[in-house]
């Protein structure tokens, strides 16, 4: 989405490879966000403007997600890696696959399936557009299959509680936490106790009140 700021996280080496070649923004070399260019938006959304003038194809994609690009320019390369591992480059095209998690580190960057569909078909090799459709339905499947499962998936803060001098503290706070229902995650063997951030509070002061009763 043009304006809206990603986090690099750890695509550090790959985010600096697309800033040098104008499809990323960065206010500093050593910001920890990024932001996609008009450029990078333009081509990754040529496909939904039906009526725009279009160049010949150089996408070739397979049903076992192999994808071939026959061009040695360096933007439509860096544009099929947005998607896709490369697996060889030769002089004039490149070998690449599609994966979860080439998808997934798509998507977390803010590109969806609906796009990359779209670039595939809009730079799609004249040999490709005499398929009907044009791109493999087990692709076009896949790719919404790995855009939904991101979409289940949900984080949240939590607090971690851990210094607990005996499993009976441990067992007190954990039953408290519970019955509250805080509680994210737990480890009994290792007294290990994650609460999310709306109970954190009561937690806190139940432990230390507990604490002060007991005289620890």
């Amino acid at each position: 989405t043009l304006g809206k700021a990603y986090p690099i996280g750890s695509h550090g080496t790959f985010v600096q490879h697309l800033r040098q070649i104008g499809l990323v923004y960065q206010r500093k070399h050593t910001s920890p966000w990024f932001y996609p260019t008009r450029h990078a938006i333009d081509f990754l959304s040529a496909g939904s403007n039906k009526s725009a003038e279009r160049k010949e194809g150089f996408v070739v994609v397979e049903a076992n997600f192999r994808i071939y690009a026959y061009t040695s320019n360096e933007l439509d390369i860096a544009l099929v890696a947005l998607f896709a591992e490369t697996l060889h480059r030769f002089e004039s095209f490149v070998v690449g696959h599609i994966t979860r998690e080439s998808v997934q580190m798509a998507l977390q960057n803010g590109i969806s399936a609906k796009q990359i569909l779209d670039f595939l078909e809009s730079h799609a090799h004249p040999q490709m557009l005499k398929n009907k459709p044009v791109i493999p339905p087990t692709v076009t499947d896949q790719l919404f299959l790995w855009e939904m499962e991101r979409s289940r998936l949900s984080t949240e803060e939590g607090v971690l509680y851990s210094q607990f001098l005996s499993d009976a503290d441990f067992k007190v706070v954990h039953e408290y936490a519970q019955n509250i229902g805080c509680v994210q995650w737990s480890n009994v063997q290792k007294r290990l106790l994650v609460v999310n951030k709306k109970g954190h509070g009561d937690v806190k002061k139940y432990w230390k009140a507990y604490k002060k009763e007991h005289g620890e």
